[in-house]
């Protein structure tokens, strides 16, 4: 049989390890708390960047895909003003109608000029019923700028 001595020290060793278990559980509670913690303010700082970003307007598709459609339309516009002038400039009268424009006042000019694009539909491309929207100013200012 066990002495009172050999018991005491068994009762010292459970409660030993009984205590080292119990500090094992507070330590993994205390980290599984941290890691929630960091975890939640990840996720909450991730949902408020995402809201401010978005309602900014950087980074949306959206904003990308309406910036690509602008900048498109003002290329095609370009491009437009582009043919329209070759095609003043391959017009047998050409010449003559620079020569007609730069005769007028600077007020004038600009309003013959476009009124002589949309009459001879320099800047309506083939297939088309209308010049895309500001096509015939565009034209207007480049063939303008023929006459000088």
């Amino acid at each position: 049989m066990a002495t009172q001595e050999e018991k005491d020290a068994e009762r010292k060793q459970r409660d030993a390890e009984r205590q080292q278990r119990e500090q094992k559980r507070l330590r993994r509670e205390a980290t599984i708390r941290r890691i929630k913690d960091i975890v939640w303010s990840a996720v909450i700082a991730s949902v408020i960047t995402i809201i401010v970003v978005t309602a900014l307007g950087w980074l949306t598709t959206q904003a990308v895909v309406e910036r690509a459609r602008d900048e498109g339309a003002k290329e095609l516009v370009a491009l437009r003003a582009s043919i329209c002038t070759v095609r003043f400039q391959q017009r047998p009268d050409a010449a003559a109608k620079i020569a007609e424009f730069k005769a007028l006042l600077y007020s004038d000019k600009n309003t013959a000029i476009k009124k002589f694009v949309t009459d001879e539909k320099l800047a309506t491309m083939q297939g088309e019923d209308a010049p895309a929207p500001g096509a015939v100013d565009k034209c207007a200012d480049a063939i303008s700028g023929l006459s000088r």
